[in-house]
C-alpha cells in the first residue's frame, strides 16, 4: 500500500495561495491588535529603547531564569 496521495496542481497551487493569504491576514491582524493596545505599544516602545541602549543580556541567562520560573511557579 503506498503513502502517497496525488494532488492535481491547480488544487496544489490554490492551498499555496490560502497558506499565503492566511500568512498575510495573520500579519495584518497582529499589527491591528498591537496598534490598539496602548500598554503593549509602551512595552514594545521600552524594550526597543533598552535593546539599542545596549541593556541585553546573554540568552543562557535568560534561558536559566525561564527554565527556573516555569518549574516554581
Amino acid at each position: 500500500m503506498s503513502n502517497t496521495v496525488q494532488v492535481p496542481a491547480e488544487l496544489f497551487k490554490k492551498i499555496i495561495r490560502v497558506g499565503e493569504a492566511f500568512d498575510s491576514f495573520s500579519d495584518a491582524l497582529e499589527d491591528f491588535l498591537i496598534a490598539h493596545n496602548p500598554k503593549l505599544l509602551r512595552e514594545l516602545l521600552k524594550a526597543r529603547q533598552e535593546h539599542l541602549a545596549g541593556k541585553t543580556r546573554p540568552f543562557a541567562e535568560f534561558e536559566k531564569e525561564l527554565n527556573h520560573t516555569t518549574r516554581h511557579g
